[in-house]
């Protein structure tokens, strides 16, 4: 699944956006125990390993309560209806 196969990879990524949408409850959880986690959750889907960094930030990006969108075919739904947490900081 790569940039030879379009179809192959949207359905890869629309794959892994569903694990991040799962993975959503785990707000407030610690994100080493997210990682944990989130590799589990990718290789149950049969999914290729992502690259350490990836898993860091996501697993950070989840712990704090932040959507992790894939691409702008995986925008889930309902992001259109989210509203800035104001007690969340932009990661940066």
């Amino acid at each position: 699944m790569t940039e030879s196969d379009p179809q192959g990879l949207d359905h890869m990524q629309t794959r892994l956006q569903h694990v991040l949408g799962e993975l959503r409850r785990l707000q407030g959880t610690p994100p080493a125990d997210i990682r944990e986690q989130l590799v589990a959750a990718i290789a149950a889907e049969g999914l290729p390993d992502q690259p350490p960094s990836w898993l860091r930030d996501a697993s950070a990006e989840l712990s704090a309560g932040r959507l992790v969108v894939i691409g702008p075919r995986q925008i889930p739904e309902e992001a259109e209806h989210l509203e800035p947490d104001p007690d969340q900081h932009a990661a940066g």
